[in-house]
């Protein structure tokens, strides 16, 4: 009996040693790091031509018709082929840059060249910029009357350009996606619902519109995620003329891996970001929002390699190169440094902590090095 009593302790500590071992390999398992699968990266569109430092030195240099005529050869182009809006996206993004000097340029553009569509069009994106940069980043209740009083008197103005450029051109999409722009910054639901519809009418095919449009949806500003899902999913209609449409079913993931970043869960928004890729393919916003959760997580080469991408599926995005510059930075690349924030302050303007990173990286080895922010956001 006494064999019987020791034979059967030695299987209970055998079998709490088993359940302990499993435990310990589930919490391995589970505190392991996330990883992504990265295949050939499938890029639809066509060759980008478009170049923000360009434009802006065109602008500076009054070369108005030069202007008229490559936005508008842009623009030819995306009403022959969808998968050409990239490119005209990116050329008017240009205009967001709110030097203060580029204003009674805009100006002088507009007085001149009054038929001008892309002159109107990069007005309403100078001027919608203004808006946002005076309203800042911060919640609603730690912004004041008066800064929002200064970003709705820009939208006003904004929009205004807009609708003149869409009368000079029905097919002008980034006059509409600006307007819809302006009008989710007052949450005027109704303007969004009228833009939007009118570029159906017209543009049908135009990421553009519906990118912004899905993006007014976004729970933080008063949307959902359902909401989210059914705009995308109703876009596929469209998907065999621009295969680019499927990326919008990524887009509530996209989110859903930023607000999972801000709170610190950097894991949970890699697999957010690795699921808004699966379900949209390969596109620049899901690729910069997993970027910033590695920097964060401090794994640099992933990072570097998702912000690369991200910057080949949408160059010159200040806020891609913004992280791109604090990966550099992380690795010990500060020549690599220089050159983003030297190539970021072409087209925007350059925020403090760039400013603090840049002396950094110029002081790099001098032995003045100042310390590197973690996370790069």
């Amino acid at each position: 009996m006494a064999e019987s009593t020791t034979r059967r302790s030695v299987n209970i500590l055998w079998g709490a040693l088993a359940v302990a071992a499993l435990l310990l390999v589930a919490l391995r398992i589970a505190n392991r790091p996330t990883t992504s699968v990265r295949g050939p990266l499938k890029i639809l569109t066509p060759p980008f031509t478009a170049n923000k430092a360009e434009l802006i030195q065109k602008l500076r240099d009054r070369k108005f018709q030069d202007l008229d005529a490559q936005l508008n050869s842009y623009q030819k182009a995306f009403e022959k082929d969808p998968l050409e809006e990239g490119n005209l996206s990116i050329a008017f993004e240009a205009f967001n840059f709110t030097d203060p000097s580029l204003s009674p340029i805009l100006d002088e553009w507009v007085k001149s060249e009054p038929g001008s569509y892309p002159a109107h069009v990069a007005r309403a994106k100078y001027l919608i910029a203004l808006g946002w940069q005076a309203r800042g980043d911060q919640n609603g209740d730690k912004t004041s009357d008066q800064q929002l009083s200064e970003m709705q008197a820009h939208f006003v103005e904004g929009v205004k350009e807009a609708v003149a450029a869409i009368k000079l051109n029905p097919q002008a999409s980034i006059a509409y996606a600006s307007i819809i722009d302006a009008a989710k910054g007052v949450s005027d639901y109704k303007t969004i619902k009228g833009a939007y519809g009118a570029s159906l009418k017209n543009v049908p095919l135009s990421l553009s519109t519906r990118a912004v449009t899905i993006l007014a949806l976004r729970p933080r500003w008063g949307g959902s995620y359902d909401a989210m899902d059914k705009f995308a999913d109703a876009a596929q209609k469209c998907a065999a003329q621009n295969p680019r449409l499927e990326s919008l079913k990524g887009f509530a993931d996209v989110d859903r891996g930023d607000i999972a970043s801000s709170a610190g869960n950097q894991k949970q928004a890699v697999d957010y970001c690795n699921r808004a890729l699966a379900e949209g393919g390969d596109f620049a916003s899901a690729y910069l929002q997993r970027g910033t959760a590695y920097d964060a997580l401090h794994r640099y080469d992933e990072a570097l390699e998702d912000l690369s991408r991200a910057n080949r599926l949408r160059p010159q995005e200040p806020h891609t190169l913004e992280i791109l510059a604090y990966v550099y930075a992380h690795l010990n690349r500060p020549k690599d440094t220089l050159a983003t924030i030297q190539e970021y302050q072409q087209f925007a303007v350059l925020p403090a902590d760039l400013v603090s990173l840049q002396q950094w990286a110029q002081n790099f080895g001098g032995g003045t090095q100042q310390a590197v922010k973690t996370g790069g956001d």
